[in-house]
């Protein structure tokens, strides 16, 4: 009876935890979620110096919190964590992830350095995460998407949260 009702308890607080990873430096952004450690990563995908007008991000797996990577599924591609390019030109491109097109990503270069640029609530923000709080116990809705990311006037940090 104690260790059914312990494992209810760690359960319950596992699905309250925000899963904080530490963001390798090429990473464009991660996707994290409260389900469990493994997360998305986008990474910037260049063709002789260029970007790959055809496809300028690399999405992942990284499972078993860190240990291995494995490709989208075509089911993550086409229903969630794909992402779709809207324009592109060899120094820039206009993305959304297949989940919420409303959520355009401008990919570009940024004092020198590759990164994701999106426009939340009147401010633009140098993309870094995205984390989605799925409703527990079956973890099949999406009650909201936390953005995290640099201010690009400030250099603050934000956190801005989409309800879809």
């Amino acid at each position: 009876m104690k260790q059914s009702i312990l494992c209810t308890l760690l359960y319950a607080l596992s699905c309250l935890t925000t899963w904080s990873i530490e963001i390798p430096k090429e990473h464009i952004f991660v996707f994290e979620r409260n389900t469990n450690t493994n997360y998305i990563c986008y990474d910037i995908n260049l063709q002789d110096g260029s970007l790959c007008q055809k496809a300028p991000l690399n999405a992942y797996w990284v499972l078993c919190e860190g240990q291995k990577t494995e490709g989208l599924t075509f089911l993550d591609r086409k229903m969630a964590f794909g992402v779709k390019v809207i324009s592109a030109e060899k120094d820039e491109a206009l993305v959304h992830l297949t989940a919420y097109k409303d959520l355009s990503i401008r990919i570009c270069k940024h004092k020198g350095k590759w990164v994701g640029i999106v426009k939340l609530h009147g401010h633009e923000m140098i993309l870094e995460k995205m984390y989605a709080y799925m409703k527990p116990p079956m973890c099949i809705r999406c009650e909201y998407v936390d953005i995290h990311g640099i201010d690009t006037q400030t250099g603050e940090k934000r956190r801005e949260r989409i309800v879809p």
